[in-house]
Protein backbone atom coordinates (compact mmCIF):
# COMPACT_ATOMS: atom_id res chain seq x y z
CA UNK A 1 0.00 0.00 0.00
CA UNK A 2 2.85 2.15 0.78
CA UNK A 3 4.78 1.82 -2.77
CA UNK A 4 1.03 2.35 -4.27
CA UNK A 5 0.59 5.35 -2.62
CA UNK A 6 4.80 6.57 -2.77
CA UNK A 7 3.61 6.23 -6.87
CA UNK A 8 0.58 8.35 -6.89
CA UNK A 9 1.96 11.11 -4.71
CA UNK A 10 4.95 10.82 -7.37
CA UNK A 11 2.41 11.37 -10.14
CA UNK A 12 0.42 14.20 -8.16
CA UNK A 13 4.00 16.07 -8.07
CA UNK A 14 4.71 15.52 -11.96
CA UNK A 15 1.30 16.94 -12.62
CA UNK A 16 1.70 19.55 -10.18
CA UNK A 17 4.84 20.50 -11.67
CA UNK A 18 3.59 20.83 -15.03
CA UNK A 19 0.74 22.96 -14.44
CA UNK A 20 3.15 25.61 -12.39
CA UNK A 21 5.49 25.27 -15.66
CA UNK A 22 3.09 25.93 -17.94
CA UNK A 23 1.40 28.47 -15.85
CA UNK A 24 4.79 30.25 -15.62
CA UNK A 25 5.35 30.30 -19.55
CA UNK A 26 1.60 31.40 -19.95
CA UNK A 27 2.62 34.43 -17.98
CA UNK A 28 6.19 35.08 -19.78
CA UNK A 29 4.27 34.33 -22.81
CA UNK A 30 1.52 37.33 -21.97
CA UNK A 31 4.10 39.50 -20.71
CA UNK A 32 6.84 39.33 -23.75
CA UNK A 33 3.13 39.96 -25.52
CA UNK A 34 2.26 42.56 -23.83
CA UNK A 35 5.84 44.19 -23.92
CA UNK A 36 6.03 43.72 -27.49
CA UNK A 37 2.91 45.14 -27.93
CA UNK A 38 3.93 48.22 -25.95
CA UNK A 39 6.91 48.53 -28.66
CA UNK A 40 4.37 48.30 -31.22
CA UNK A 41 2.12 50.72 -30.19
CA UNK A 42 4.92 53.21 -29.10
CA UNK A 43 6.44 52.71 -32.96
CA UNK A 44 3.09 53.26 -34.28
CA UNK A 45 2.19 56.25 -32.29
CA UNK A 46 5.55 58.07 -33.15
CA UNK A 47 4.81 57.35 -37.28
CA UNK A 48 1.61 58.66 -36.70
CA UNK A 49 2.79 61.91 -34.82
CA UNK A 50 5.37 61.98 -37.90
CA UNK A 51 2.73 62.07 -40.57
CA UNK A 52 -0.01 63.99 -38.48
CA UNK A 53 3.10 66.53 -38.50
CA UNK A 54 3.86 66.81 -42.20
CA UNK A 55 0.42 66.88 -42.76
CA UNK A 56 -0.40 69.32 -40.23
CA UNK A 57 2.59 71.27 -42.29
CA UNK A 58 0.21 70.93 -45.97
CA UNK A 59 -2.62 71.73 -44.22
CA UNK A 60 -1.48 74.59 -42.38
CA UNK A 61 -0.39 75.84 -45.59
CA UNK A 62 -3.36 74.72 -47.77
CA UNK A 63 -5.25 76.58 -44.77
CA UNK A 64 -3.26 79.88 -45.61
CA UNK A 65 -4.12 79.54 -48.75
CA UNK A 66 -8.31 78.85 -48.12
CA UNK A 67 -7.91 81.84 -46.17
CA UNK A 68 -6.38 84.33 -48.36
CA UNK A 69 -9.03 82.85 -51.06
CA UNK A 70 -11.69 83.49 -48.44
CA UNK A 71 -10.36 87.07 -47.51
CA UNK A 72 -10.37 87.63 -51.55
CA UNK A 73 -13.90 86.54 -51.76
CA UNK A 74 -15.08 88.21 -48.93
CA UNK A 75 -13.97 91.76 -50.11
CA UNK A 76 -15.28 90.95 -53.80
CA UNK A 77 -18.46 90.49 -51.76
CA UNK A 78 -18.40 93.43 -49.69
CA UNK A 79 -17.58 95.39 -52.78
CA UNK A 80 -20.60 94.13 -54.49
CA UNK A 81 -22.21 94.46 -51.30
CA UNK A 82 -21.47 98.30 -51.55
CA UNK A 83 -22.47 98.64 -55.29
CA UNK A 84 -25.65 96.79 -55.11
CA UNK A 85 -26.67 99.47 -51.66
CA UNK A 86 -25.34 101.72 -53.98
CA UNK A 87 -27.61 100.92 -56.76
CA UNK A 88 -30.74 100.60 -54.62
CA UNK A 89 -29.95 103.99 -52.67
CA UNK A 90 -29.88 105.62 -56.70
CA UNK A 91 -33.06 103.65 -57.93
CA UNK A 92 -35.05 105.05 -54.42
CA UNK A 93 -34.02 108.03 -55.35
CA UNK A 94 -35.29 108.29 -58.95
CA UNK A 95 -38.55 106.45 -57.62
CA UNK A 96 -38.96 109.08 -55.37
CA UNK A 97 -37.99 111.99 -57.81
CA UNK A 98 -40.25 110.54 -60.36
CA UNK A 99 -42.94 110.44 -57.80
CA UNK A 100 -42.84 114.22 -57.19
CA UNK A 101 -42.58 114.92 -61.21
CA UNK A 102 -45.98 112.62 -61.64
CA UNK A 103 -47.59 114.72 -58.47
CA UNK A 104 -46.40 117.36 -60.13
CA UNK A 105 -47.77 116.85 -63.63
CA UNK A 106 -51.16 115.56 -62.30
CA UNK A 107 -51.26 118.68 -60.56
CA UNK A 108 -50.52 120.77 -64.22
CA UNK A 109 -52.29 118.12 -65.86
CA UNK A 110 -55.82 118.90 -64.84
CA UNK A 111 -56.21 122.37 -65.96
CA UNK A 112 -54.19 121.51 -69.38
CA UNK A 113 -57.08 118.81 -70.07
CA UNK A 114 -59.96 120.55 -69.40
CA UNK A 115 -58.43 123.39 -71.57
CA UNK A 116 -58.00 120.72 -74.49
CA UNK A 117 -61.47 119.32 -74.11
CA UNK A 118 -62.58 123.03 -74.83
CA UNK A 119 -60.03 123.39 -77.79
CA UNK A 120 -61.88 119.90 -79.06
CA UNK A 121 -65.23 120.98 -78.79
CA UNK A 122 -64.43 124.72 -80.34
CA UNK A 123 -62.81 122.70 -83.15
CA UNK A 124 -65.67 120.28 -83.49
CA UNK A 125 -68.55 123.65 -83.64
CA UNK A 126 -65.64 125.22 -86.22
CA UNK A 127 -65.43 121.91 -88.23
CA UNK A 128 -69.70 121.81 -88.50
CA UNK A 129 -69.74 125.69 -88.95
CA UNK A 130 -66.74 125.00 -92.13
CA UNK A 131 -68.54 125.15 -94.90
CA UNK A 132 -70.80 128.07 -93.69
CA UNK A 133 -67.81 129.89 -92.46
CA UNK A 134 -65.92 129.09 -95.85
CA UNK A 135 -68.80 130.95 -97.89
CA UNK A 136 -68.30 133.87 -95.63
CA UNK A 137 -65.06 134.89 -95.26
CA UNK A 138 -64.74 134.03 -99.21
CA UNK A 139 -67.13 136.78 -99.92
CA UNK A 140 -64.12 139.04 -99.04
CA UNK A 141 -61.68 137.74 -101.78
CA UNK A 142 -64.76 138.14 -104.20
CA UNK A 143 -65.07 141.75 -106.61
CA UNK A 144 -68.40 140.77 -107.49
CA UNK A 145 -71.10 138.47 -105.00
CA UNK A 146 -72.32 135.86 -107.59
CA UNK A 147 -75.85 134.87 -106.62
CA UNK A 148 -77.02 132.55 -109.64
CA UNK A 149 -81.10 132.50 -108.71
CA UNK A 150 -82.96 129.32 -110.21
CA UNK A 151 -85.35 129.52 -112.91
CA UNK A 152 -88.75 128.71 -112.01
CA UNK A 153 -89.36 125.32 -113.80
CA UNK A 154 -92.54 123.26 -115.03
CA UNK A 155 -92.26 119.62 -113.54
CA UNK A 156 -94.49 116.50 -112.59
CA UNK A 157 -95.65 115.17 -109.48
CA UNK A 158 -94.01 116.44 -105.91
CA UNK A 159 -91.30 118.67 -106.03
CA UNK A 160 -87.98 117.08 -104.39
CA UNK A 161 -85.85 117.97 -101.74
CA UNK A 162 -82.43 116.69 -101.22
CA UNK A 163 -81.45 117.21 -97.70
CA UNK A 164 -77.14 116.95 -97.13
CA UNK A 165 -75.62 116.14 -93.66
CA UNK A 166 -71.89 116.98 -93.94
CA UNK A 167 -69.35 116.19 -91.60
CA UNK A 168 -70.40 112.94 -90.38
CA UNK A 169 -67.78 111.46 -88.06
CA UNK A 170 -69.22 109.87 -85.04
CA UNK A 171 -71.06 107.00 -83.57
CA UNK A 172 -73.51 109.51 -81.68
CA UNK A 173 -74.53 111.13 -85.44
CA UNK A 174 -75.21 108.16 -86.95
CA UNK A 175 -77.46 107.25 -84.05
CA UNK A 176 -79.79 110.56 -84.06
CA UNK A 177 -79.12 110.19 -88.21
CA UNK A 178 -80.95 106.93 -88.17
CA UNK A 179 -84.22 108.16 -86.00
CA UNK A 180 -84.80 110.57 -89.41
CA UNK A 181 -87.79 109.13 -90.80
CA UNK A 182 -87.04 110.33 -94.35
CA UNK A 183 -84.76 109.71 -96.93
CA UNK A 184 -81.47 111.82 -95.87
CA UNK A 185 -78.15 111.97 -97.49
CA UNK A 186 -74.82 111.33 -94.78
CA UNK A 187 -71.40 112.76 -96.54
CA UNK A 188 -68.41 111.00 -94.98
CA UNK A 189 -65.28 112.22 -94.33
CA UNK A 190 -62.76 110.00 -95.34
CA UNK A 191 -60.90 107.90 -92.35
CA UNK A 192 -58.84 109.61 -90.89
CA UNK A 193 -56.89 109.81 -86.91
CA UNK A 194 -59.41 112.24 -86.01
CA UNK A 195 -63.11 110.32 -87.46
CA UNK A 196 -61.18 106.45 -88.50
CA UNK A 197 -64.76 104.63 -88.41
CA UNK A 198 -66.55 106.70 -90.95
CA UNK A 199 -66.11 103.55 -93.88
CA UNK A 200 -68.28 101.33 -91.45
CA UNK A 201 -70.99 103.99 -90.62
CA UNK A 202 -71.25 104.68 -94.07
CA UNK A 203 -72.40 101.19 -94.69
CA UNK A 204 -75.68 101.65 -91.81
CA UNK A 205 -77.06 103.93 -94.73
CA UNK A 206 -78.93 102.95 -98.02
CA UNK A 207 -77.29 105.93 -99.37
CA UNK A 208 -74.47 107.88 -98.56
CA UNK A 209 -71.68 110.33 -100.04
CA UNK A 210 -68.44 111.60 -99.74
CA UNK A 211 -66.91 114.53 -98.19
CA UNK A 212 -64.04 115.44 -99.63
CA UNK A 213 -61.66 118.37 -97.96
CA UNK A 214 -60.72 120.38 -100.97
CA UNK A 215 -58.42 123.65 -99.70
CA UNK A 216 -59.88 126.86 -97.93
CA UNK A 217 -58.78 130.25 -98.10
CA UNK A 218 -59.00 130.77 -94.60
CA UNK A 219 -59.31 128.02 -92.35
CA UNK A 220 -57.24 127.21 -89.68
CA UNK A 221 -58.80 123.56 -88.94
CA UNK A 222 -57.99 122.06 -92.08
CA UNK A 223 -58.56 117.85 -92.49
CA UNK A 224 -56.00 115.48 -93.21
CA UNK A 225 -55.14 114.58 -96.91
CA UNK A 226 -56.91 118.14 -97.84
CA UNK A 227 -56.18 118.65 -101.29
CA UNK A 228 -54.57 121.82 -102.78
CA UNK A 229 -54.94 124.08 -105.50
CA UNK A 230 -51.56 123.78 -106.49
CA UNK A 231 -51.82 119.56 -106.47
CA UNK A 232 -50.72 118.09 -109.65
CA UNK A 233 -53.60 115.55 -111.45
CA UNK A 234 -51.42 113.01 -109.89
CA UNK A 235 -51.39 113.91 -106.60
CA UNK A 236 -55.88 114.07 -107.36
CA UNK A 237 -56.00 111.06 -109.13
CA UNK A 238 -53.89 109.32 -106.15
CA UNK A 239 -56.65 110.89 -103.93
CA UNK A 240 -59.28 110.30 -105.16
CA UNK A 241 -58.88 106.52 -106.04
CA UNK A 242 -57.55 106.17 -102.16
CA UNK A 243 -61.39 107.49 -101.71
CA UNK A 244 -62.68 105.32 -103.98
CA UNK A 245 -61.17 101.55 -102.80
CA UNK A 246 -62.14 102.55 -99.04
CA UNK A 247 -66.16 103.86 -100.56
CA UNK A 248 -66.56 101.39 -103.45
CA UNK A 249 -70.10 101.83 -103.36
CA UNK A 250 -70.22 105.49 -102.98
CA UNK A 251 -70.46 107.71 -106.49
CA UNK A 252 -71.35 111.12 -105.35
CA UNK A 253 -69.12 113.41 -103.54
CA UNK A 254 -69.51 117.49 -102.32
CA UNK A 255 -66.82 119.63 -100.93
CA UNK A 256 -65.73 120.21 -97.55
CA UNK A 257 -64.32 124.04 -97.53
CA UNK A 258 -62.58 124.50 -100.76
CA UNK A 259 -63.03 128.17 -101.26
CA UNK A 260 -60.18 128.79 -103.00
CA UNK A 261 -59.92 125.21 -104.76
CA UNK A 262 -62.96 125.68 -106.49
CA UNK A 263 -62.30 129.10 -107.51
CA UNK A 264 -59.25 127.69 -109.39
CA UNK A 265 -60.35 127.22 -112.78
CA UNK A 266 -57.22 124.59 -113.36
CA UNK A 267 -57.59 122.67 -110.25
CA UNK A 268 -61.56 122.30 -110.84
CA UNK A 269 -60.51 120.95 -114.38
CA UNK A 270 -58.07 118.30 -112.87
CA UNK A 271 -60.64 117.27 -110.35
CA UNK A 272 -63.64 116.81 -111.98
CA UNK A 273 -61.41 115.18 -115.37
CA UNK A 274 -60.20 112.60 -112.55
CA UNK A 275 -63.77 111.87 -111.71
CA UNK A 276 -65.22 111.70 -114.76
CA UNK A 277 -63.06 109.21 -115.35
CA UNK A 278 -63.89 107.30 -112.55
CA UNK A 279 -67.43 107.61 -113.28
CA UNK A 280 -67.78 109.68 -109.76
CA UNK A 281 -69.74 112.53 -109.55
CA UNK A 282 -69.31 116.38 -108.31
CA UNK A 283 -72.19 118.32 -105.46
CA UNK A 284 -71.03 121.85 -105.58
CA UNK A 285 -70.97 122.83 -101.71
CA UNK A 286 -70.64 126.76 -103.25
CA UNK A 287 -68.38 127.29 -100.17
CA UNK A 288 -67.34 130.16 -102.19
CA UNK A 289 -69.35 132.91 -104.79
CA UNK A 290 -66.60 132.47 -106.89
CA UNK A 291 -66.66 128.70 -108.02
CA UNK A 292 -65.71 127.17 -111.04
CA UNK A 293 -67.23 124.29 -110.85
CA UNK A 294 -70.52 125.23 -113.32
CA UNK A 295 -67.88 126.25 -115.73
CA UNK A 296 -65.73 123.66 -115.90
CA UNK A 297 -68.60 120.91 -115.67
CA UNK A 298 -70.02 122.58 -118.71
CA UNK A 299 -66.64 122.31 -120.64
CA UNK A 300 -66.48 118.48 -120.11
CA UNK A 301 -70.49 118.11 -120.56
CA UNK A 302 -70.77 116.81 -116.98
CA UNK A 303 -74.24 117.37 -114.79
CA UNK A 304 -73.37 119.59 -111.78
CA UNK A 305 -75.76 119.55 -109.03
CA UNK A 306 -75.29 122.62 -106.44
CA UNK A 307 -76.74 123.19 -103.02
CA UNK A 308 -79.28 126.01 -102.73
CA UNK A 309 -79.72 126.93 -98.93
CA UNK A 310 -77.81 126.11 -95.68
CA UNK A 311 -79.94 125.15 -93.12
CA UNK A 312 -77.68 125.83 -90.03
CA UNK A 313 -76.41 129.71 -90.47
CA UNK A 314 -77.35 130.27 -87.14
CA UNK A 315 -77.76 126.86 -84.72
CA UNK A 316 -81.25 127.98 -82.94
CA UNK A 317 -83.56 125.61 -83.28
CA UNK A 318 -86.21 128.10 -84.87
CA UNK A 319 -83.31 129.86 -87.37
CA UNK A 320 -82.94 126.20 -88.76
CA UNK A 321 -86.78 125.56 -89.39
CA UNK A 322 -87.13 128.74 -91.30
CA UNK A 323 -83.67 128.26 -93.58
CA UNK A 324 -85.94 124.59 -94.10
CA UNK A 325 -89.17 126.44 -95.50
CA UNK A 326 -87.24 128.28 -97.61
CA UNK A 327 -85.47 125.33 -99.22
CA UNK A 328 -89.04 123.52 -99.64
CA UNK A 329 -89.85 127.18 -100.91
CA UNK A 330 -87.38 126.91 -103.18
CA UNK A 331 -88.05 123.22 -104.66
CA UNK A 332 -91.81 123.71 -105.13
CA UNK A 333 -90.32 126.71 -108.09
CA UNK A 334 -87.90 125.24 -109.64
CA UNK A 335 -88.91 121.66 -109.27
CA UNK A 336 -86.36 120.40 -107.17
CA UNK A 337 -83.30 121.94 -104.45
CA UNK A 338 -80.46 121.04 -101.91
CA UNK A 339 -80.40 121.82 -98.80
CA UNK A 340 -76.63 121.48 -96.79
CA UNK A 341 -76.87 120.81 -93.06
CA UNK A 342 -74.50 119.39 -90.23
CA UNK A 343 -74.77 117.25 -87.37
CA UNK A 344 -75.51 119.72 -85.28
CA UNK A 345 -77.74 118.14 -82.05
CA UNK A 346 -80.52 121.10 -82.76
CA UNK A 347 -80.40 120.42 -86.55
CA UNK A 348 -80.37 116.71 -86.27
CA UNK A 349 -83.44 117.01 -83.78
CA UNK A 350 -85.51 119.58 -86.01
CA UNK A 351 -84.67 117.19 -89.04
CA UNK A 352 -86.26 114.31 -87.24
CA UNK A 353 -89.42 116.25 -86.20
CA UNK A 354 -89.97 118.43 -89.32
CA UNK A 355 -92.54 116.28 -91.32
CA UNK A 356 -95.09 119.38 -90.44
CA UNK A 357 -93.08 121.72 -92.76
CA UNK A 358 -92.23 119.13 -95.36
CA UNK A 359 -95.95 118.96 -96.74
CA UNK A 360 -96.13 119.62 -100.76
CA UNK A 361 -92.08 117.65 -101.22
CA UNK A 362 -90.78 114.19 -101.78
CA UNK A 363 -87.53 113.90 -99.56
CA UNK A 364 -85.37 112.17 -102.08
CA UNK A 365 -81.76 111.06 -102.58
CA UNK A 366 -79.00 113.31 -104.20
CA UNK A 367 -78.90 110.61 -107.30
CA UNK A 368 -82.75 110.84 -108.02
CA UNK A 369 -82.15 114.47 -109.13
Amino acid sequence: MTKRKHKKNQKHHKKKSRKRGFSKNLVFAIVLFLVSAFFVFGAYRYYENLTNSSNHTKVSVENEKSTKELMAKMKKMLEEEKVRVSRDLAKKKEKKKKKEKNKKKKKIKIPKIKVKKTVEKKEIKQNYLSEINDFKKSLKYTKKIINKKKKAVKYKGLPRLAIIIDDVSFLNQVKMMKKIPYKINPSFFPPSKRHPDTVGFSKKFKFAMIHIPLEALNYSHGEADTLLASDSTAVIRKRVLQIKREFPQIKYYNNHTGSKFTSNLSAMRKLLRVMKNQKLHFIDSRTTAATKAGIVSKELHVKLLSRDIFLDNSIKKADIIAQLKRAVKIAKKTGYAIAIGHPHSNTLSVLIHAKPYLKGVRLVYVNQL
